[in-house]
């Protein structure tokens, strides 16, 4: 088997770990956040429109665990659109982002991605953002956005989990830029790094065993 057809192999991997795995650590990631977020909007804005925002996006959420979401996207871009300030506005675009992949529309899930990026006022909103168009931006081989995206991940010092995430993704970069000391450097700070997730610490130990070959 060439290294190609690993490669390819191995992005199949990492979507479909996405595919799996995307919801449940965006769902972890807002449940932080926008408790904390969400207290400091409720602080500064009168308490029935905050209450709303909220009820809205739990049942967005709601939906979108139970696989239904489609039947409330409208619920989603009305709070978007409406509530643009609150943190639960930033929650209802990345759910709408994960929807639209989910349909195949990328240009949809990176408009509303983008949105995120430049109105949320949450560094982890933020960061899942960038992270999530640097995988949309792979997926389409466009990758000076993905080096774009990656940059700017580098600028809010991210760690973790999340550092994992982007050192996976730079490594997927490099080794379709046929760079492959660079992709085993990614790949082994992937490994050595203790927060990351354990599906993806496997893809990135098959990665350098492949490499090391």
């Amino acid at each position: 088997m060439s290294r190609y057809e690993t490669e390819e192999e191995q992005i199949e991997a990492f979507k479909s770990w996405w595919n799996k795995n995307g919801t449940k650590l965006l769902s972890a990631v807002l449940v932080v956040v926008l408790a904390f977020s969400g207290w400091r909007y409720w602080t500064n804005t009168q308490y029935v429109e905050a209450a709303n925002s909220s009820s809205v996006y739990e049942m967005l959420q709601a939906s979108m665990q139970q696989g239904s979401f489609g039947e409330v996207s409208r619920e989603a871009l009305k709070l978007i659109q409406e509530q643009p300030k609150s943190p639960y506005a930033s929650g209802a675009a990345l759910l709408y982002a994960s929807y639209s992949l989910e349909k195949g529309d990328s240009e949809d899930a990176i408009e509303h991605l983008t949105w995120v990026v430049n109105n949320s006022k949450d560094v982890a909103l933020k960061i899942t953002a960038h992270s999530r168009l640097a995988r949309v931006y792979l997926d389409k081989k466009n990758f000076t956005a993905v080096e774009e995206q990656l940059s700017l991940l580098n600028t809010l010092d991210i760690k973790g989990a999340a550092k994992g995430n982007a050192d996976y993704i730079s490594g997927m970069l490099a080794l379709q830029q046929d760079e492959l000391e660079k992709a085993y450097s990614a790949f082994s700070a992937v490994v050595g790094n203790p927060e990351t997730e354990k599906n993806l610490l496997g893809l990135a130990q098959i990665q350098l065993n492949d490499l090391a070959k």
